[in-house]
């Protein structure tokens, strides 16, 4: 081989090197975007749930017990439907409750479905927040509620606005006793709103700085004092 085709050799070779850098550089950029793009689509999904995954087992299990309901209410048109599914969903929510509380799983679980479908969906909707800190002023899920941003969320995925504050939201809701009380109804302490579980002195509610969203057995000193409202009426 004389020096020009070495020459000639040579250039070619480089030439197709470059060509295969070229190649391998696009395809390396595809691959990076690809993943960037599906990084933030799961970002966005992330953002639009209103639960922080695996923040509590008891708001886990609300979520799918609240998303079924969603899924049942269009399976059957809006109608007051629940399906098999719900059910069972529901009752494993009712035994986290229960255990945490030490109450009686049956009577929980028997206060709930005799609820209205819209105090379930609420009531569901608070426990997605179990364990979300506590934020003055704010009514930000997975980040931070004050009580009554709590109980103004958790009503309005039911489909009923309720004013931020805990004094007003008691007096547009329908005065209650615990005799015609339903789960998921505002239970107001002065000063605080909560929502009722259904049973005993068992809450859901965001109780105060430097803590989180919790389930809780009141005191019967604080339950004598407090007073049940529906939202709906």
């Amino acid at each position: 081989m004389n020096d020009s085709h070495t020459t000639r050799y040579w250039r070619q070779l480089v030439a197709v090197m470059g060509k295969i850098v070229v190649l391998v550089s696009l395809i390396a950029f595809h691959s990076s975007t690809t993943l960037v793009a599906s990084a933030q689509s799961m970002a966005v999904k992330a953002q639009t749930s209103f639960v922080i995954a695996d923040i509590d087992p008891l708001a886990f299990s609300a979520n799918r017990a609240f998303e079924q309901l969603r899924v049942d209410q269009l399976r059957f048109d809006g109608a007051p439907e629940i399906g098999t599914s719900f059910i069972r969903l529901r009752r494993v929510t009712v035994e986290l409750v229960a255990d945490r509380l030490a109450l009686d799983p049956d009577e929980l679980e028997a206060a709930w479905a005799d609820s209205d479908v819209n105090h379930q969906a609420a009531l569901l909707a608070a426990l997605t927040q179990v364990g979300v800190p506590y934020q003055r002023y704010a009514m930000k899920p997975g980040v931070g509620f004050d009580c009554s941003g709590l109980t103004s969320f958790a009503w309005g995925q039911a489909g009923f606005d309720l004013p931020h504050s805990s004094t007003r939201q008691i007096r547009v809701a329908e005065p209650r006793t615990r005799e015609t009380a339903q789960a998921g109804d505002l239970l107001r302490y002065p000063g605080h709103v909560m929502m009722w579980l259904g049973v005993g002195q068992a809450v859901v509610h965001a109780p105060q700085p430097r803590h989180f969203v919790e389930v809780k057995n009141l005191t019967t000193r604080s339950m004598k004092r407090s007073t049940f409202g529906d939202p709906t009426e």
